[in-house]
């Protein structure tokens, strides 16, 4: 029977592990002023709870970069839009998928993608980032 902690979450540049028993890890850095430290997201797809030091008091809306914790690659989601984040989700089928989520605080967004498809979106915010992942896909079929 599976568990949730048979869901992984990996870096997609050193492809190290980036959970530590209910969190996901992330070293991350204000885009604009000279706030930076260690975040911890729920791995629950759609829950946006997560732990910081106090001091870390990120305004709503304030522009994160991700890092990973282990390679320090900064997880921007460039090619797709500079607002997301790109890490990848390994269920417990050991089925791959590329997770992004949105590096905007508050903004509610998340995309389960698999190499040809949205799987699954989540969040509030979800529907301002559907038309990128549109054409983006549209285009990888294009191409093939």
């Amino acid at each position: 029977m599976a568990t949730k902690l048979d869901v992984n979450y990996l870096c997609p540049d050193c492809r190290s592990y980036l959970r530590v028993w209910n969190n996901i890890i992330f070293s991350v850095k204000s885009c604009t002023e000279d706030k930076k430290g260690l975040l911890l997201l729920n791995p629950d797809l759609g829950n946006y709870e997560f732990i910081s030091h106090y001091t870390l008091d990120f305004e709503e809306m304030e522009c994160l970069d991700f890092f990973c914790p282990v390679c320090g690659s900064n997880l921007t989601a460039a090619d797709v839009n500079t607002n997301l984040a790109r890490i990848i989700m390994i269920d417990e089928n050991q089925k791959q998928y590329d997770l992004y989520f949105s590096r905007l605080r508050g903004e509610h967004s998340t995309f389960k993608v698999s190499e040809d498809d949205i799987v699954e979106k989540y969040g509030k915010d979800s529907s301002s980032y559907v038309d990128y992942f549109m054409s983006k896909l549209k285009k990888g079929k294009d191409e093939k």
